[in-house]
């Protein structure tokens, strides 16, 4: 004989309060109707039982029927007890959702002013900041303006006092009033104070060899030999640099190694003025004294003391 197997109950879904609560009264109901048909059964006994079987059956179901009312009243209690809770929790949750989603409509409407606040702060500063760009171009555009005119009222000046002066006897003081005037607008005053106390003749030998690593013989030709190749001719504008200061600017840029901003601090040049001196007297070495002083030896005469 083969069993059959019997269905497997639905397991009943406990994720919501309101699932619960509909579980716990389908129970409550099924015990009230078990009581109900085991009063039916009692009250269906035989009649024509003995009187005394009768009256102690009667007494003693009349105490289990009390007993079966009492669990029965405890249950129900215990059970309106656990739905009045889960009613209360659920009550409890939506207050709390409510109210979360009305601070977080509150944050977010705070949130929202508040970048309403940052973003207009921010347009009027950059308007702000546009507006004094706009008042300091029109400043430059102003001094441009203003330079232009001084500059073009100093040379009308320069022209009209050098006239008078070349018509007289004197006119070379009127030349050199416009140089210095001229001067003013394109030099700037550097101290030489060093230069000139290496190039007077009272400066020893022994100091002059330590600062430039040569003697003041070897210096003195090293100048004559690039003199036509290095000297330049005095402008209206400024004075040229004298041949000495150029060979002294080179010669000790490569002695000491020296950074060329130290360079102009010493012999009161520009700093591009003295890159340019140690190109121009480096490549004049090379076209006038390597030529004839550096010597190399031809082939034959290498290869005939190789093998002499």
């Amino acid at each position: 004989m083969k069993l059959t197997s019997l269905p497997q109950p639905e397991q009943p879904n406990y994720s919501s309060p309101h699932s619960v609560y509909n579980f716990l009264s389908q129970m409550d109901d099924s015990f009230s109707n078990s009581a109900k048909r085991r009063r039916r059964r009692k009250d269906g006994l035989d009649d024509n039982r003995d009187s005394n079987t009768t009256t102690n059956n009667n007494n003693h179901g009349g105490g289990i029927d009390e007993s079966i009312k009492k669990q029965e009243g405890n249950k129900t209690k215990g059970l309106k007890e656990i739905i009045t809770s889960l009613l209360l929790l659920d009550e409890q949750e939506k207050l709390d959702s409510e109210e979360w989603s009305k601070s977080h409509q509150e944050e977010k409407l705070l949130f929202e002013s508040n970048h309403k606040k940052k973003t207009r702060a921010m347009f009027d500063y950059y308007n702000k900041f546009q507006g004094c760009y706009d008042d300091l171009d029109q400043s430059d555009g102003l001094r441009r303006m203003r330079r232009r005119k001084s500059r073009a009222a100093t040379a009308a000046a320069a022209v009209v006092t050098a006239e008078p002066d070349q018509k007289g006897s004197d006119g070379s003081g009127g030349g050199a009033a416009v140089a210095v005037q001229q001067r003013r607008l394109w030099v700037k005053s550097r101290s030489q104070a060093w230069w000139d106390q290496c190039n007077s003749a009272e400066f020893p030998e022994e100091e002059f060899r330590k600062a430039f690593r040569m003697g003041k013989e070897t210096f003195d030709m090293i100048c004559n030999e690039l003199s036509s190749v290095v000297a330049k001719e005095n402008t209206t504008l400024r004075d040229a640099v004298p041949v000495r200061q150029r060979v002294a600017v080179c010669i000790w840029r490569l002695a000491t190694g020296e950074p060329l901003r130290l360079v102009s601090k010493k012999f009161g040049l520009g700093i591009s003025t003295c890159h340019k001196l140690v190109l121009e007297v480096c490549s004049a070495i090379k076209t006038v004294l390597m030529p004839k002083y550096l010597q190399w030896p031809e082939e034959e005469s290498a290869e005939n003391k190789d093998y002499g």
